[in-house]
């Protein structure tokens, strides 16, 4: 399976989290924690449009864009971490699919896992491609509003952007190819941030362990080493918890991709192809280079695909679903 295509959104208006304070009802400790511990600045916000605007921006780039053909597109999962982002009886993803001409495509939500719902499209994308054709294709789609403060800020921990993204995959051609996918969810760990103080110190005392076995399990699943990998892409939840990951690994910082960390903050499940896109049109990847997409969804489930950027290396036979289905098998997906 192969991510063809990336393509995000991310508004030009910002907004500095020292301005957030009285919204989210901050102290200016609280504040500066954000800012000069986890290195959060500032992030984006969608003024002049609601959810079907934001995700409009990023669709309107796909259909226009000339490698795609709009009629190849049979699915569209649409990945969101708030389960209820707009209001009943709206049908978001039934107006977009007819606003930007895909009406025939089956349009549905994945939203379980949180921020790593965005990952685990991969893992469903990699049980639908076998029924397609050589030339189909399936979209994942990220993005949401901050329409409430309850929902844009993670206490003592990162301030969520608005930012949308969109990720064309299929069965092969140019890009990157998935290699594996390891998802771990930590059931216990469901009301972290409702439940009693004990929970959320328990959590916050594993996360970084756990998070560098998920990234161990998925490395060793792929039959790659940690030297192997060139770059770690992750969602952009806070500088200083990758530093301690990036420690824990003894892997260097520099190639963890935190650029946008303080550029647009947490974008729920879109982090990790905002920052692919970037590091991609950068050029930081080079052909047959190994890198990994990393998140964390609270509830919680972890979350890392092993890819190899593939470039134009689209008519090879392609076996990553059958070792998909032989990993699961032998209990590598496991909650």
């Amino acid at each position: 399976m192969h991510i063809k295509q990336i393509w995000s959104y991310i508004p030009k208006s910002v907004v500095p989290v020292r301005e957030l304070n009285e919204h989210l009802g901050l102290k200016q400790a609280q504040t500066k924690v954000l800012e000069k511990i986890h290195g959060l600045k500032q992030v984006p916000q969608d003024k002049d449009g609601d959810l079907t605007k934001l995700l409009g921006r990023v669709l309107a780039q796909v259909v226009n864009s000339p490698t795609v053909v709009p009629s190849s597109i049979k699915y569209i999962i649409y990945c969101h971490t708030i389960q209820e982002n707009f209001p009943f009886p709206m049908k978001v993803l039934q107006g977009l699919k007819q606003a930007y001409g895909m009406h025939h495509a089956i349009a549905f939500s994945l939203t379980q896992q949180n921020c790593a719902s965005g990952l685990i499209a991969l893992d469903v994308a990699a049980t639908l491609l076998p029924s397609l054709e050589e030339d189909d294709h399936i979209l994942i789609v990220t993005g949401e509003k901050t329409f409430s403060p309850i929902v844009q800020l993670i206490p003592n921990t990162t301030v969520m952007g608005e930012a949308a993204a969109a990720v064309l995959v299929g069965k092969s051609g140019p890009g990157s190819r998935m290699m594996g996918l390891t998802n771990v969810t930590l059931g216990q760990f469901c009301n972290v941030l409702t439940g009693d103080p004990e929970t959320l110190k328990e959590f916050q005392e594993i996360y970084t362990p756990q998070l560098c076995d998920v990234i161990h399990e998925a490395i060793d699943g792929a039959g790659l080493t940690l030297e192997d990998i060139r770059y770690i892409v992750p969602h952009n939840v806070n500088l200083s918890s990758w530093k301690k990951v990036a420690a824990r690994l003894s892997y260097p910082m520099e190639r963890v991709y935190t650029s946008n960390v303080g550029e647009i903050g947490h974008c729920f499940c879109s982090d990790p192809y905002i920052n692919l896109k970037e590091i991609s049109d950068q050029g930081l990847l080079q052909k047959d280079d190994y890198y990994l997409l990393v998140t964390v969804g609270l509830g919680a489930t972890f979350s890392v695909a092993v890819m190899q950027f593939a470039e134009e290396r689209g008519d090879e036979i392609d076996r990553t679903v059958d070792r998909i289905f032989e990993k699961a098998e032998a209990g590598a997906y496991r909650s």
